[in-house]
């Protein structure tokens, strides 16, 4: 609730407690629902246990170099305040004869594990990801190192296994399985990390987001993962205002996405990808085109369907694009980019005249996302249009206070897509120039 209503993060203090309160409740009651879904999760976030890692070669050196591994990655997972870190504890008897239990282990959705070995003076981790409930590996990645800069190997491996863990996690949840091939260690690590700020959306995530995918680009110039993720942090960063709305801009952000569909046509995140570069340069239905593409081949991918239903918003397919939005959003609820999709609802909902709707939603967008300053344009809009004049002022002060250059000449089209259709573009105006956007 604090990240969500006040835009910061719980302190180091504040998650440990929370974790020690949820353990705490599981020992407490020692049951599960009948779903048999744990206690941690059924509050809304995934649960991870990280276990020990295995000595392979059984010197005592690389003993500790396990134990600190398992400590540094526990350490940076509990720093994301997306997922829940059970501790493996050591294993407990109830009494005599009874199996011994290991309650962090037990509870938590997923598991992860490891291995360390040596030869002479190089280590090599293997790390994998299991589903507990499912039993199914998620994810799985080596790393090797050498002996003489254990701590900063360590360092690597915890900082790559965080990143990586929170995006396998995300597709999981997406039912996604990513197709195109991760590249070298470095490619890989560089795209994670872009992706981490690029998930963080803001201007100032989103211009880091791009400096790491330039450079992931500029080791893997063939890469696909590295194309596409350069592609939408570029198109991202126009959406937010953290890049200028030039045309050149825009189509490298299209010809990036159309280079990692044509290297793997039936990855549906590139083809989302690329139809998000589309709608960036007004060409609606090739954008359309490409949403569908990715919907066929995952009718349970939540960004197809939330970015078909913005599209149909802006063609004016108002029924379409509210069925769209809702499927997106039962689809990903509560993940990172939910405003987004709720956003697409905004968008249709003024379209259609449902201005009560469309200010409800506009309102929930805005607080999950103070800086995105397009959902806040949408929020003094859809004020204006109920009649809510001194809210609609508050809501074109809080846009010009991070965009000044704002005005009615360069708001739509530029820093917002246009409504195909005359009418919703100039009442989308009319209502902003009610607001009290300036008008140059």
């Amino acid at each position: 609730m604090l990240k969500k209503e006040f835009g910061v993060e719980a302190g180091p203090e504040t998650r440990a407690l929370w974790q020690s309160l949820l353990l705490a409740a599981d020992d407490a009651s020692n049951v599960q629902s009948t779903s048999g879904v744990p206690a941690s999760q059924r509050l809304g976030r995934p649960s991870i246990s990280v276990a020990d890692f295995v000595n392979l070669t059984g010197k005592q050196g690389d003993d500790f170099f396990a134990k600190g591994l398992v400590q540094d990655i526990t350490t940076a997972l509990s720093e994301v305040a997306d997922y829940v870190v059970l501790a493996a504890l050591p294993p407990e008897k109830s009494g005599p004869g009874e199996e011994a239990k290991t309650p962090g282990i037990l509870r938590a959705r997923y598991m992860l594990s490891g291995s360390v070995q040596r030869s002479g003076n190089g280590l090599r981790v293997n790390v994998q990801l299991v589903d507990a409930a499912g039993g199914h590996h998620v994810w799985a990645q080596k790393f090797d190192g050498h002996s003489e800069n254990a701590l900063e190997f360590q360092d690597r491996i915890a900082q790559s296994v965080v990143l990586a863990v929170i995006l396998e996690l995300q597709l999981t949840n997406w039912k996604v399985r990513d197709k195109s091939p991760p590249g070298t260690p470095e490619v890989r690590r560089l795209v994670n990390e872009a992706l981490m700020k690029y998930f963080e959306m803001t201007r100032d995530s989103l211009l880091v987001g791009i400096e790491l995918a330039e450079k992931a680009f500029s080791i893997g110039p063939d890469n696909a993962r590295a194309k596409r993720t350069l592609s939408i942090v570029i198109s991202m960063g126009v959406a937010f205002g953290a890049l200028p709305r030039e045309r050149g801009v825009i189509e490298r952000a299209v010809e990036l996405a159309e280079a990692a569909v044509r290297a793997v046509p039936d990855d549906e995140i590139a083809r989302c990808i690329l139809s998000f570069a589309l709608e960036s340069c007004g060409r609606i239905d090739e954008a359309i085109a490409e949403c569908r593409h990715a919907i066929s081949l995952n009718p349970s991918y939540p960004t197809g369907h939330g970015d078909i239903s913005m599209l149909f918003a802006l063609r004016g397919q108002v029924d379409e694009a509210v069925r769209e939005a809702n499927e997106a959003i039962r689809l990903g609820t509560h993940d990172v980019i939910d405003f987004w999709r709720h956003h697409g609802l905004v968008v249709a909902l003024f379209a259609g005249g449902d201005n009560q709707r469309a200010l409800e939603a506009a309102r929930k967008v805005v607080r999950t996302k103070p800086g995105f300053v397009r959902g806040a344009l949408y929020w003094a809009a859809t004020a204006s249009a109920t009649g809510n004049n001194e809210e609609a002022s508050r809501a074109i002060h809080h846009c010009l206070s991070q965009l000044p250059h704002l005005n009615l000449s360069n708001v739509c089209p530029g820093f917002v897509p246009r409504y195909v259709k005359d009418h919703h573009h100039s009442r989308f105006l009319e209502m902003l120039s009610r607001a009290g956007l300036p008008g140059s």
